[in-house]
Formats: structure tokens, C-alpha cells, sequence
């Protein structure tokens, strides 16, 4: 059998139980100095505020420093007290009581109570309105409040981790006067109980917060404000960075990060992350509702040559497993070899001799989408696909590709747990289920897995599903992207965490002359 090797330059070529925690207390760097405004660069437009409902990069350290939840992700990928200062779950894990802080207020100086929490979590859970959190939290049956600060959920089944699900990024608590309002509204008015409260919001240029003086942690946050501003040129955004304009640049791009790391006064960081972009393949059309197609086209990816052209080598090979290794419960997924020769004869079975020709839409940022999708269409050619890649601005993709397309580029950061995940892109009735495939057999296992307190038991339903979806492929996800961060000289305590959604802003401080 004739080996086909692709080379660097090709591609290149062609890209042009009970519970008291308290929230976890992030090491300073020294004393921490009150005062002044955080100016945070970042790439990809904040088109709306509401929480409920958000999912873009640069929408999430916006909605964490003006939204609380109940419980929040930590660094250390474990839930941590927000507005819920301590939980208790039942013997069966069927049951579960927050008790609230007392004495938190909205930005607007109202109360907030029981009612708002249990206003907000019967809002995820209608169907007629849009909520990402939904998926992970429909096991929630009632929700109850006992008195102003305590909440009751009771569950359908036993569930263990209510407090990570609680947890979600967007699930934070919204006003019970605000969720009776227009909905739009949440659009670009924002009303929570975090630490910074909005100001401007101007989705094309800057996005500014100011402190507010009465978030429930004393002391915090240090800052005066922040303010988030859109570079959609990436050269600009990087230089802006580096010349000082700019003391935190939210993403750093792989091409860039050498160069960053090596500025002075700069504190670049790269965290290993299960962050992936992903080829999603619309199996009720064709010709992706062959599986043959998809695993010819998962045979045609070079995974570790996208890891060094791609990432630069800030990543890892993905072998079509949603779940990276840093979860629990993920099992090793085998490696799929670059080989086009066989995806070709896989291709011919399904009915393809001749090869395919397909169009490959991908948003313009973050850049990484449209970098993957034109190395896969050199990577591809060898085994028959004929690929053309069409790249169009963010917000084009939004309304006219994202969730309607039949072959396009995703891009999502790691979630807190398996469930999470799945009940994100893969079950029946994920969040974001884009590719339909609908498998009876996956959601039960999910299911039954989250119905489960048994820990090996749990190991071994989430075992078989990752294997029915490996040997499905609804997906391609060809790499895990390490998250790139940077701050500039003078910015301490700048953190972000593996799930790159939850950021503790209230803990960064200016330490300028």
C-alpha cells in the first residue's frame, strides 16, 4: 500500500452530600492597591448581555463580573459558594437546599431573594424560552422557596452534581422584575449582583463596568472599573497590547504567544485546556448521513500536523472524543491515523468513487475556525473531498450557518463535567444539538449516568456512551487548544481557568506608579 504523506508547506500554502464552602480564596500577588480601570482587549464581539442565553468568548467575562450564581466553577474545577454561602443534598441526592447570603443586592439596590432564584431557574427551564443552561438542569422537577434565603430543588432523579450544574455560566441569577420585563431587554441592560455593574454597552466598540460598592465579598473588587475593548484587526490587537494601551489581552493568538511570552513585563500563561473546534457534519442530509463519509473524513485529517501549524504546538492531537483527558470519567480515545488511501476506498463504498465536493463554512473568529477548516480542505484532497471553504464574518454565521448548516466549523470551550458536555452538543436534546444525530441508546446512558450516585457506575455508562459516539463519529474534533492569556506590567492576579468561562476579575488589582 502506497503511504501518502502531506507536507507543512502544502498546507500553509493553502491557509493564506452537605456542603460549606467558602469561595476559594485565589493567592495575591502582593498587598493589593484599590483603584483604576482595567482595559481588557479582546476579538470577537459581544453581541448580547443576556446571560441566559449568551455563548460568544468575549460575552462571558462580562456576564461573570456582572452576574452571581448560586455556586460558581472555581480555578480548580470544583464548585465553589457564590450566592449560596453553604448547600445540603438528602441521602438520595433527590434534594437539595441552598441557603443564601444575607443582605445581597441587585445593582439597583433591590433585594435579592428567593423569589429571584427561583425565578430565574423557571425561566431556564421553559421550553419557550432560550436557554443554554436548560439541558443540564432539567432533572430539576420543583423549585421552592422555603424562606427569603433559602431555595428548595426537588429532582426527578438523584443527581450529585446539582451544585456543578448550578454552577453553569449561564445560569447566573437574574431579577425576578427583570425577567418579567421584555425580554430583549436583557439584551443590553444588565441588572446583577456581581462585582461590577454595567455602564456603556457598546457591542461594535467597548463594553465598560464600573465597581459596585456593595458586592458581597468586603473590599472587593479592588478595581475602579473595567472596560472591554473589541480589536477585530489582530495585529492592532496585539500591538495595542504590547505598547501598553492595553493591560489584559483576553486571547492570545498561537502565532503570537512566542512573541508575547518574550515582551517585557508581560505575564503570558497557557493553561491546558479541553477546548476544541469541531467539524459538524449534518447527518439527516447528505452525504454526511453516511457514517462511512464521516469516518473517511475523520481518516483525512492530520492531527498532530494541525497541533504544529495551527497551535504552533500549544495543544494536543483529539481523536473525535468530545471529553479531554482532564475529565473524570474520560476514557482514552484510539488514534485515527492520517489515511487518506483508506478514506478514499471508505469513500468509494459509501457510494463516492469519484470523490465528494462540499462547501465548509466557517466564522472569521476566532481565527482558529477558518485556519482548521483550510488545512482539512488540503488535508482532504488526497482521499477524494473537494472542499471549499467559505469564511464570512461572526455575525453572519450566527444568523445564517450556526445551528442551520450542514457542514461548518464549531468552536467550544470545556465544560465542568461530562454531562455537561453532552447535554451540550450530543443528546437528544443538547443545548446546541447541531447534527441530529439522534441516538436512543446515548441518551439513555446519559441519563442513567446522572441518575447515579455510584461513581464506577457512573464510569461505566459515560465508558459506553464516548464509545458509541467514537464509533458514530457525529463529530470531527481533530485537536484540544490550550487557553493563551496574557496581562500586562502592572495588572496583578489576572486568573483564568481551564473552563475559561468563570474569570475572578474581583481579584485583579492595578499596581501602577
Amino acid at each position: 500500500m502506497t503511504t501518502f504523506m502531506i507536507s507543512r508547506r502544502t498546507v500553509v500554502m493553502g491557509m493564506a452530600a452537605t456542603a460549606m464552602l467558602p469561595g476559594i480564596s485565589l493567592a495575591q500577588s502582593a498587598t493589593p492597591k484599590p483603584g483604576g480601570i482595567l482595559k481588557i482587549s479582546h476579538s470577537t464581539r459581544i453581541a448580547t448581555l443576556n446571560v441566559l442565553n449568551c455563548s460568544g468568548p468575549a460575552e462571558y467575562p462580562v456576564v461573570d463580573m456582572i452576574y452571581s450564581g448560586l455556586t460558581r466553577m472555581g480555578p480548580d474545577n470544583k464548585p465553589m459558594a457564590d450566592l449560596a454561602e453553604r448547600w445540603e443534598a438528602s441521602a438520595d441526592a433527590k434534594t437539595f437546599t441552598y441557603f443564601l447570603r444575607k443582605g445581597i443586592t441587585f445593582h439597583d439596590g433591590s433585594p435579592c431573594t428567593a423569589d429571584d432564584i427561583v425565578a430565574t431557574f423557571q425561566a431556564i427551564l421553559n421550553p419557550d424560552v432560550p436557554a443554554a443552561a436548560r439541558a443540564v438542569l432539567n432533572m430539576i422537577d420543583t423549585i421552592e422557596a422555603v424562606d427569603a434565603t433559602t431555595v428548595r430543588f426537588n429532582l426527578k432523579t438523584p443527581f450529585a452534581d446539582l451544585p456543578i450544574s448550578t454552577a453553569h455560566a449561564n445560569a447566573r441569577i437574574l431579577s425576578k422584575a427583570a425577567l418579567s420585563g421584555p425580554r430583549e431587554k436583557l439584551d443590553t441592560t444588565a441588572n446583577g449582583t456581581g462585582p461590577f455593574k454595567l455602564e456603556t454597552y457598546d457591542s461594535a466598540r467597548m463594553v465598560r463596568l464600573v465597581k459596585n460598592e456593595n458586592y458581597y465579598i468586603k473590599g472587593k473588587p479592588y478595581l475602579d472599573g473595567v472596560e472591554m475593548h473589541l480589536f477585530p484587526d489582530l495585529a492592532a490587537e496585539s500591538a495595542n497590547f504590547l505598547n501598553g494601551a492595553m493591560d489584559v489581552m483576553l486571547t492570545v493568538q498561537q502565532a503570537d504567544f512566542e512573541r508575547i511570552t518574550a515582551a517585557n513585563g508581560i505575564t503570558a500563561k497557557r493553561i491546558p485546556s479541553g477546548r476544541f473546534v469541531n467539524v459538524t457534519m449534518r447527518q439527516d442530509q447528505k452525504p454526511f448521513d453516511d457514517v462511512r463519509v464521516r469516518k473517511a473524513l475523520a481518516m483525512s485529517v492530520d492531527r498532530g500536523l494541525l497541533v504544529d501549524i495551527v497551535l504552533e504546538g500549544l495543544g494536543r492531537p483529539a481523536y473525535d472524543n468530545l471529553v479531554s483527558p482532564e475529565f473524570q470519567y474520560a476514557i482514552e480515545a484510539p488514534e485515527i491515523a492520517y489515511d487518506p488511501e483508506g478514506a478514499k476506498k471508505l469513500l468509494a463504498e459509501a457510494g463516492y468513487p469519484d470523490g465528494i465536493k462540499v462547501t465548509l463554512v466557517a466564522s472569521n473568529r476566532p481565527a482558529i475556525r477558518a485556519q482548521v477548516a483550510v488545512a482539512l480542505k488540503e488535508m482532504a484532497k488526497p482521499a477524494g473531498f473537494d472542499i471549499e471553504v467559505e469564511t464570512m464574518s461572526h455575525d453572519t454565521y450566527l444568523a445564517n450557518v450556526w445551528m442551520k448548516g450542514n457542514f461548518y466549523m464549531g468552536y467550544w470551550g470545556m465544560q465542568a463535567t461530562e454531562d455537561a458536555t453532552f447535554k451540550l452538543l450530543l443528546t437528544s436534546d443538547a443545548s446546541y444539538e447541531d447534527t441530529a444525530w439522534k441516538n436512543a441508546e446515548f441518551d439513555k446512558l446519559i441519563a442513567d449516568a446522572r441518575s447515579t450516585t455510584d461513581s464506577e457506575k457512573r464510569r461505566e455508562l459515560y465508558a459506553k456512551a464516548q464509545e458509541l459516539q467514537l464509533k458514530d463519529t457525529p463529530y470531527i474534533v481533530p485537536i484540544f487548544e490550550d487557553i493563551l492569556t496574557a496581562s500586562g506590567k502592572g495588572a496583578e492576579d489576572w486568573t483564568i481557568a481551564p473552563l475559561s468561562r468563570y474569570y475572578y476579575v474581583e481579584n485583579v488589582w492595578l499596581n501602577k506608579a
